[in-house]
């Protein structure tokens, strides 16, 4: 399974056109190929209908599920196989990203979790390579159009920035250094599956995501808090 990557060169970011290497037989990569959402034709985000875990390669994720009168809300980690591209004003895109999954149909859509599920769990401790990341529709719309509630009208400025940051653990002890990737600049964003090395934070037992940007209220971010990964423990 070979994929050619596209990368946003206006980021100013490093990007370059390559090749995944990496053996997909490989029982350490987290493929959630084996999640049993729904067929693709259907689509779906219901890999759990209730709060708990499940495990992809090395990896024990966690999602969180959230039923009220106004449906049903996915935190934490979702396995998710939906394909739309477009953000039409309501959530039926927020757990998209654009052409389905980096590789076979199944990907994870990341959201913070008010309930604190924000990592994931090795099962054994190693040195993570990386993986492949996207953004959403949802998130794509944010930047190109604006989000509606910035103090700030309209879509991303020229400097304005939307930024993962990658973090680890071993033992209950945080790592000394993070990965920093930005998903988006001004009104440049990472439009298709993009590497992210993650080997720099050496041998860990937990990863931590986070989501930051300039756009914001008193609340807090208003950009949709929201980024696609596949391929977890991927080498490139």
């Amino acid at each position: 399974m070979k994929k050619q990557i596209l990368f946003v060169a206006a980021l100013a970011l490093t990007f370059a056109a390559c090749q995944p290497k990496y053996d997909v037989e490989d029982k350490t990569v987290a493929t959630f190929e084996e999640a049993a959402v729904a067929p693709a034709e259907t689509e779906s985000v219901k890999h759990l209908t209730e709060t708990g875990t499940f495990t992809s390669g090395n990896f024990e994720f966690t999602q969180e599920v959230s039923v009220s009168d106004w449906g049903t809300y996915y935190y934490g980690n979702v396995v998710t196989n939906k394909t739309s591209k477009e953000y039409k004003g309501d959530y039926q895109n927020d757990m998209s990203a654009k052409g389905g999954a980096h590789g076979g149909k199944n990907f994870v859509v990341w959201t913070a979790s008010y309930m604190g599920a924000d990592g994931v769990r090795l099962k054994q401790a190693a040195v993570v390579p990386g993986f492949y990341v996207c953004n959403t529709p949802w998130v794509v719309d944010a930047v190109l159009n604006g989000d509606g509630m910035s103090t700030v009208a309209g879509g991303f400025g020229d400097d304005d920035w939307f930024l993962l940051t990658i973090s680890g653990a071993l033992e209950g002890k945080a790592v000394n250094t993070t990965v920093e990737f930005y998903l988006a600049k001004g009104k440049n964003y990472v439009a298709d599956w993009t590497y992210v090395d993650l080997s720099k934070l050496g041998k860990v037992d937990e990863l931590h995501f986070a989501l930051t940007g300039t756009k914001a209220n008193n609340y807090g971010l208003t950009t949709p808090a929201y980024f696609a990964f596949d391929d977890l423990g991927a080498s490139k």
